[in-house]
């Protein structure tokens, strides 16, 4: 197979136009053509449908683009690992990570370990929610994640996951809240001001409501659901929002004493959430990934299990 057609489809794929794709790639039009339809030629279907705003993909189309998108990342991480090699360096990896206690200790402690002992290396982290990061791993795009392990998804039949750390729900508010006066009435209060809900607590969040109605209270709240870690810390710290998160996710501001937990007596209601690393089964991690992720295991005091540790 043509890797420059691969390459040219690609950026078809990503522009939307073939003849934006072009103008990127400084090549011809009808050259830019030619090379797609020996693809299509080569893979015996059309790629492409042609509409008036630029084109889409077939069927076929979302099938070879999954699988060129990996032929590209590996491209790279072979030119990486000979870099590497050649330069006596560690190379480059990229992470995507869920914001918390990963984020704001375990992640930097590991890679400034791993920074003090090599040499031109690059490492690239993307921060997000489980249902973010999971689709770049699967393109190629990232070398490994670091995020919940409670949920189901197709996608794990493409990765090996292995548990790292555990968190739990938790319910915080600002420091000087109001609610902290009326800890003896809890469940009123949880009635009375609005619910800030991170996406990865929607469970908590109908535990919470089932619980404010068998004490009686009537729920009025407002609610604000948000996937985003940075708009849940500023909107929490500046207002009397309740705030439904996983603890980890809140920890910095806790020990910072800018936000305080609330008391949950229910211990049903603060679960047990496993937060685990993630890699595709079809890729071994390459020699700054497998580096960076042994940092990460020492020092959570940990040995690197054999799926992650073998090239």
């Amino acid at each position: 197979m043509n890797l420059r057609a691969l390459r040219r489809f690609l950026a078809v794929v990503e522009l939307g136009s073939i003849n934006k794709a072009a103008a990127q790639l400084n090549v011809s039009q009808p050259s830019l053509s030619k090379d797609i339809q020996e693809l299509e030629t080569h893979l015996g279907g059309k790629l492409f449908l042609r509409t008036t705003r630029g084109v889409s993909l077939t069927d076929l189309g979302q099938t070879i683009f999954k699988r060129a998108k990996l032929v590209e990342a590996e491209l790279q991480k072979l030119q990486d690992e000979a870099d590497a090699m050649r330069q006596v360096s560690l190379g480059t990896v990229s992470a995507g990570v869920v914001p918390g206690f990963m984020q704001s200790q375990v992640l930097p402690n590991a890679t400034l370990k791993l920074v003090e002992r090599a040499s031109r290396l690059t490492v690239n982290y993307r921060f997000g929610t489980r249902k973010s990061l999971l689709q770049p791993l699967v393109l190629g795009e990232l070398d490994f994640i670091i995020v919940g392990m409670d949920d189901e998804e197709e996608a794990l039949d493409e990765l090996i996951a292995e548990p790292l750390t555990t968190d739990r729900n938790a319910l915080v508010v600002r420091a000087g809240h109001p609610i902290l006066a009326q800890a003896d009435a809890l469940h009123r209060a949880l009635a009375t001001y609005p619910w800030l809900v991170l996406s990865d607590c929607v469970q908590l969040e109908r535990a919470l409501r089932a619980l404010v109605r068998e004490r009686g209270a009537p729920f009025n709240n407002s609610v604000i659901r948000t996937d985003s870690f940075h708009f849940f810390r500023s909107t929490l710290t500046a207002s009397d929002c309740i705030g439904l998160t996983r603890y980890d996710a809140a920890r910095p501001e806790t020990e910072a004493g800018k936000v305080v937990e609330l008391p949950l007596k229910q211990a049903k209601l603060l679960g047990a959430h496993r937060i685990g690393i993630m890699r595709r089964k079809d890729t071994p991690l390459t020699t700054a990934a497998r580096a960076l992720v042994t940092e990460i295991y020492r020092h959570l005091g940990k040995k690197m299990p054999p799926s992650f540790a073998r090239s």
